[in-house]
């Protein structure tokens, strides 16, 4: 059910390797995962365990929880010269499959949004480099512990924290809205599909699906039934209004319940990619990191 970057040629499976390696729960390599991409750098070992102090002057820590017994581990990006002191902005980042955190943070250069922007930018590690989008599943009670965590070391705004998912990890974001909605503000998808139908959020929320019309790994139409999904379940009514800047074109739903809103992005020509970065990019792509933050940054907040 995982979305996979495939039917590629050897040198952009090389290249495909740094994209999407592997790691399983606790962050050790899983053994029947592919050999990495030779210029893949080994993941740093956690610095700190589930028990240990949060307060340190390093901009990325792994940091390890414990969850029914089991060893998790995500990635934090603190930008420098953010305010601690005041509440702030939380971005949860989801890599695609087979990958890591560490991996999808160096493809993908969102911490240089969250620097700009100022936000704390967290990268889960999933499970064997995979994710488990099924109602109640283990993923989903971790990132739930995971957020509770977050929120008690930093001072976390809880009106903004906001999920986001590329290729195959666009359906655990989507499944993480569905089901922690009262948590969650806003949800992006990058080259993803929403693939349950077993849906039901507490409240609507915000939702972004950017994809590429050349996507030969998961099928734009795809991304457009995640994108029609969420205008039922938002409560969208009238047509979108339509824009478009390069080779984006935009579909904007903002007559929504409780001020939500729905766009899709299409990329026309775009492959299935982190969009403005250099895996597979098409001329004039746009840049996900910036669309991205721009989006959440955008909506309406209510706690």
């Amino acid at each position: 059910m995982q979305a996979r970057l495939e039917n590629r040629r050897w040198p952009v499976l090389l290249i495909a390797a740094l994209v999407l390696g592997s790691s399983a729960c606790g962050g050790s390599t899983s053994a029947v995962a592919p050999p990495p991409s030779p210029s893949l750098s080994p993941k740093p070992s956690p610095i700190v365990d589930c028990q240990g102090s949060m307060a340190t002057a390093a901009a990325v820590q792994y940091v390890s929880l414990t969850l029914d017994g089991r060893l998790r581990d995500y990635r934090i990006f603190r930008p420098p010269a953010l305010d601690y002191t005041k509440p702030i902005p939380l971005v949860i980042s989801l890599h695609g499959t087979p990958s890591d955190a560490a991996t999808h943070a160096s493809v993908s250069h969102f911490d240089e949004e969250a620097t700009k922007a100022g936000f704390l930018a967290v990268y889960p590690d999933g499970c064997d480099g995979t994710w488990d989008p099924d109602a109640g599943s283990y993923d989903v009670q971790f990132i739930s512990r995971l957020v509770e965590r977050l929120k008690s070391d930093f001072q976390v705004d809880a009106a903004r924290v906001y999920i986001v998912g590329v290729s195959a990890g666009a359906p655990m974001a989507y499944r993480v809205a569905c089901e922690l909605s009262t948590v969650i503000a806003g949800l992006a998808s990058v080259a993803g599909s929403m693939i349950t139908n077993d849906c039901h959020p507490t409240r609507p929320i915000s939702v972004l699906e950017m994809h590429g019309t050349a996507d030969a790994n998961v099928s734009y139409a795809r991304g457009v039934a995640a994108v029609q999904a969420w205008t039922m379940l938002d409560g969208c009514v009238g047509d979108p209004a339509l824009s478009q800047s390069g080779i984006t074109k935009t579909a904007y739903w903002s007559q929504c319940k409780t001020g939500t809103v729905v766009r899709l992005d299409t990329v026309v020509g775009g492959h299935h990619t982190w969009f403005g970065s250099t895996f597979d990019p098409v001329p004039n792509e746009p840049n996900a990191n910036s669309v991205i933050w721009s989006f959440f940054s955008s909506l309406r907040t209510t706690a």
